[in-house]
């Protein structure tokens, strides 16, 4: 359900500024980029902190 969420949008937000006249393809490719790079190691290292937790209880 968030895909879809998601994905709907992003086509909203594409939509949006090739209205406006501006170059979405370049500003959602930035917007991806710039996640990946900074979001998600933060989100990988709270999953590795969750798994450490969970380990240690069952230990």
């Amino acid at each position: 359900m968030w895909f879809v969420y998601g994905a709907a949008g992003l086509a909203v937000l594409y939509i949006l500024l090739t209205a406006i006249g501006y170059s979405a393809f370049t500003i959602l490719i930035g917007i991806i980029e710039w996640s990946t790079f900074y979001l998600l190691p933060w989100i990988a290292l709270y999953w590795f902190i969750q798994f450490v937790k969970t380990k240690r209880r069952i230990s």
